[in-house]
């Protein structure tokens, strides 16, 4: 499977370059259709195709042109402040969370796309949507993904399955946390709570770690931060570089590090590294949502309450959600769409195509399975990250400052 690029909301990214078609500049604003996302989240070929879509069904000339941010927060700057005008926005969930409360949203019309449309999207996916959007009325789930860790078996000498791995002394000097504040304080946060949590399955431990992820009391931040500040010294902080270290089969690359699910499967299948050279993936590395509890994570598109072009918006959100499409998006960003019908022949493709797979070890073409199409059982033990109120976030920005 090809993938060019794999970036989600939650990361801080490289590079923001903002990608402006000439051809808009004598476009008036009311047939333009303007896009805030991530880079290289979207197949842009796919835009002459809905403005020719737009066309004959409505009658209406459009032209669509998209802007990337560097990382989510930027949205809330350029919405809540500048009042940017931007039509459709690719948020992630707990900044979705975030612009409902504060109002700036402006619902998906049902008479174009009705998100709860039977069949249309994966039915784990709209539940955990509604952990953010509690009535589907905003947001369209865009790509998932999890949050747990990747390890080279070549440097561990085992199969890693817990937390203890990268908080506990066997990895001192060979593990990677990310330097990225919500990331790495829920992992701290489920590893401190790993006694309460072992031996619980299913539903029980679903809530026990949703739960965590809406802590953010003092006495868990603080516990947070004594554990961050103990493995400060004996660890890799990093945000992208390491998935390519790791996949390179560097002999300074950690043997353990935090990554997203999809930055995993990216260098384990072959990629193109930061320089853009195609690289043959790394198969001796291997990804695991620890058994004590991960993050399932969702990036949707939600309309701007500033948006000038909302019919267009609507449009181009059903368009999205056409299988063609979302196999086009999933292909080009690396990860999976929730759309049922993509993701259905996406799975069909990857347990079927043993070319993909040759020589791989025993239980590796399991492992990558289930690293981008997790089960019931993986889904069951992550959490979703939650927009904290403004003294929970300073609490915990503090906490992040003093460790740095």
């Amino acid at each position: 499977m090809k993938k060019i690029v794999c970036i989600v909301l939650c990361v801080a990214m490289l590079a923001s370059v903002a990608v402006v078609f000439a051809s808009c500049n004598n476009v008036p604003r009311e047939e333009q259709l303007k896009i805030y996302l991530p880079g290289e989240y979207m197949d842009y070929d796919i835009f002459e195709e809905f403005e020719s879509y737009y066309l004959e069904k409505t009658g209406k000339r459009v032209k669509v042109m998209a802007e990337d941010f560097e990382a989510v927060e930027d949205i809330q700057r350029e919405v809540e402040v500048r009042h940017a005008d931007y039509d459709l926005i690719c948020p992630s969930d707990y900044m979705v969370e975030y612009l409902i409360k504060k109002e700036l949203l402006l619902p998906v019309d049902k008479n174009v796309l009705d998100v709860e449309q039977e069949g249309l999207f994966r039915s784990e996916y709209l539940e955990t949507a509604r952990e953010f959007d509690p009535q589907l009325k905003y947001a369209v789930p865009y790509m998932y993904g999890t949050l747990g860790l990747v390890y080279d078996i070549t440097k561990t000498g085992k199969q890693i399955d817990s937390w203890e791995a990268l908080y506990g002394t066997e990895f001192v000097n060979r593990r990677s946390l990310k330097d990225s504040i919500r990331d790495t304080y829920v992992s701290a946060c489920i590893y401190n709570a790993r006694n309460e949590l072992a031996g619980l399955e299913g539903v029980q431990q679903k809530e026990a770690v949703q739960a965590i992820f809406e802590d953010a009391s003092p006495a868990t931040v603080n516990k947070a931060e004594t554990l961050l500040k103990s493995v400060k010294s004996g660890s890799v902080w990093d945000v992208d570089d390491v998935k390519f270290d790791m996949a390179a089969g560097k002999s300074t690359a950690p043997a353990v590090a935090l990554m997203w699910s999809c930055d995993a499967g990216y260098v384990m299948n072959d990629y193109e590294d930061a320089a853009g050279k195609e690289q043959e993936g790394n198969r001796n590395m291997w990804y695991v949502v620890p058994k004590e509890g991960g993050n399932v994570y969702i990036d949707a598109f939600v309309i701007n309450k500033y948006a000038v072009n909302v019919d267009a918006a609507n449009e181009f959100l059903a368009f999205l959600c056409r299988k063609d499409i979302a196999l086009l998006n999933s292909d080009y960003a690396g990860a999976i769409s929730p759309v049922k019908a993509a993701y259905d022949e996406l799975y069909e493709t990857y347990t079927t195509d043993d070319e993909m797979f040759e020589g791989t070890q025993p239980g590796w073409k399991e492992m990558f399975i289930e690293t981008m199409f997790p089960s019931a059982e993986t889904l069951n033990r992550c959490g979703v990250m939650k927009d904290f109120d403004a003294a929970d976030y300073e609490n915990i920005s503090r906490m992040w400052s003093r460790l740095q």
